[in-house]
């Protein structure tokens, strides 16, 4: 986002443009490889019909070896450029992959909202391989085919005219069939990568959520819905390979009665002189090779199908424009001010489409210091409050503060490195525990790092490891329990002190002596951070500045603990729930 790339359509030829050089001598090989491999059945004509003829050894020997040679050209030729056409491909794919990451993590919130994860997961490894292929492909056959195709029809042309006028029936109609076929295969391709992601996606859901399908036995559901979304992809495969196995054998077919033909015809000109028999074999020849060259494009067009498809799928990730964007002359954040870390809300609004409004007409000050509460009902939109402040999302209308400047005149980078966010999954990431502490400051010491995990509460099991901040954290954290992932997640938001706390449920997986620990802590060495709490326990925030008590995206009241008790009917509700005594 902090580069402001603008949206920008896919081209595989851009990305084949940076390795000019291979891009031309992978083609360029394999025209040489062509040029040998079109001298040949002409030479073996010339044996049949002047060294057999005359029985002349040293004739039969020379063009022999020239044949051998011309041969040893072309494999050296065709390995070179078997070399330059796999590294053109392979780092064409990984340019295509890296340029698809970052494009990815430059995208707002908003824009990641309308792909799915595996549809993303796809596009970057499936989709880049189909164009990988597709690309090496282009440059080993885009010279050899057509060459080999118009030079042996030359070649064939100039040993008889008359057998080559079956060409100008056979070739067009091979075209016309094969241009057919691909037009239904494109369309079946594309569907074919929708139900993909589909079946992909309700594997991948069932396979992270499998203990809640088994607590509510929905094991034949989750099974029936699978079956339902893999039959409907298999059908559709089906169809793809129908329309693909018809390709094959009608060229043979078509090929077959040519080559019929050209026996029929072409003894016909040998028994009247007007062929010989070394040309007869060279024509056909030369014929087998046309054949070749004709299924060799067929396949390539195939591939290049599939890639075209894929590119289309990339290209509309490509063409989503990022909504969150830096200012052209950003403000710049002095840490010293004496407002720094104070947030407002002025008359926001926010939906996140254009039909009800997430949260509405919500106008509040938090100062440096202050902590402010954020509680209300599932879905009520507590989440939604908070993404605004590190721009996940931008306001529908209104405005979001910070020290006394709108955020939309923020560079991104500096707005969120101000900001220490704990989101309501906790995620860590493979690697070690330092690793992980460093994430919002990669240059911090031992002692902030260990002060952070001493006020998330860490700090008792973290010491325990014999290799201490190098303990290995695996693939999501799950070598830790739940509430050794949240206190993890909370102190790697606490490093470096930032200025702005944001913990969206990060206590839900913690008992509540261990919570009352935590903010304690953050009053005692974070002060002068502003901390935004959201949660669903009242007791969590009862020591909060404000609390802001929202419902169906609506702001039903804002105010302490004590005046929410005694004016707030939705609080008082919540509180009771959580505090009721058990009546005998």
């Amino acid at each position: 986002m902090s580069k402001n790339k603008k949206s920008r359509e896919f081209s595989s030829a851009s990305y084949l443009g940076r390795y000019k050089v291979y891009a031309f001598f992978a083609p360029f090989c394999k025209g040489i490889e062509t040029v040998c491999e079109l001298f040949v059945p002409y030479i073996m004509a010339l044996i049949i019909d002047v060294g057999i003829k005359n029985n002349d050894v040293n004739y039969i020997i020379w063009f022999g070896a020239l044949m051998l040679a011309l041969n040893l050209v072309g494999i050296i030729f065709s390995l070179l450029a078997q070399k330059f056409g796999a590294i053109a491909q392979t780092r064409i794919g990984r340019d295509i992959r890296n340029d698809i990451f970052e494009h990815i993590n430059e995208l707002s919130h908003a824009e990641l909202d309308k792909f799915s994860t595996t549809t993303l997961l796809n596009r970057t490894v499936n989709d880049v391989r189909n164009i990988q292929a597709g690309i090496g492909s282009i440059l080993r056959q885009i010279t050899r085919a057509p060459c080999l195709l118009v030079g042996s029809l030359v070649m064939a042309i100039c040993i008889n005219l008359k057998l080559s006028l079956i060409f100008i029936v056979i070739i067009p109609l091979l075209i016309l069939v094969i241009w057919w076929i691909m037009k239904q295969l494109k369309v079946l391709l594309i569907n074919i990568k929708t139900k993909l992601d589909k079946t992909t996606n309700i594997t991948r859901e069932n396979l992270t959520g499998v203990r809640v399908v088994r607590a509510f036995n929905k094991q034949n559901y989750e099974t029936e819905k699978f079956k339902y979304a893999n039959y409907d992809l298999i059908s559709t495969q089906i169809k793809h390979a129908k329309w693909n196995s018809i390709l094959e054998p009608v060229i043979s077919i078509i090929v077959n009665l040519a080559i019929i033909a050209l026996f029929y015809f072409g003894g016909i000109e040998v028994n009247i002189g007007e062929l010989t028999q070394g040309k007869l074999i060279a024509f056909i020849d030369y014929f087998g090779t046309i054949s070749s060259c004709i299924v060799s494009l067929s396949n390539l067009i195939t591939i290049v199908t599939r890639m075209h498809a894929s590119s289309e799928r990339i290209n509309e990730l490509f063409l989503v424009k990022n909504s969150i964007k830096d200012p052209s002359n950003p403000t710049k954040i002095n840490p010293d001010d004496e407002n720094n870390g104070k947030v407002e809300f002025k008359n926001v609004n926010f939906s996140y489409s254009e039909t009800k409004n997430i949260i509405t007409n919500l106008s509040l000050v938090a100062n440096p210091g202050d902590i402010i509460g954020v509680i209300g009902g599932t879905g009520s939109g507590k989440s939604s409050i908070v993404n605004l402040i590190p721009r996940f999302y931008d306001t529908s209308s209104g405005e979001v503060l910070i020290n006394d400047v709108n955020v939309k005149k923020y560079k991104v980078e500096d707005l969120r490195n101000m900001i220490g966010l704990v989101p309501q999954n906790p995620t860590l990431f493979e690697g070690s525990i330092r690793s992980n502490m460093c994430w919002r400051k990669p240059d911090a010491t031992d002692e902030e790092i260990v002060k952070a995990l001493k006020i998330s509460q860490a700090y008792d099991f973290v010491k325990e490891y014999p290799d201490f901040l190098e303990h290995k954290v695996n693939r999501g954290g799950s070598n830790f329990s739940g509430g050794q992932r949240q206190r993890l997640t909370i102190a790697r938001a606490l490093v470096g002190n930032p200025s702005i706390i944001i913990l969206d449920d990060a206590s839900s997986a913690l008992d509540f002596a261990t919570d009352a620990k935590l903010r304690k802590a953050i009053r005692t060495y974070l002060a002068k951070s502003t901390t935004f709490i959201v949660t669903q326990r009242t007791n969590s925030i009862r020591d909060a500045n404000k609390i802001i008590v929202i419902d169906n995206g609506n702001i039903i009241d804002i105010g302490s603990h004590d005046e929410l008790l005694e004016r707030c009917q939705i609080y008082q509700e919540i509180h009771n729930s959580q505090n009721k005594k058990e009546v005998k």
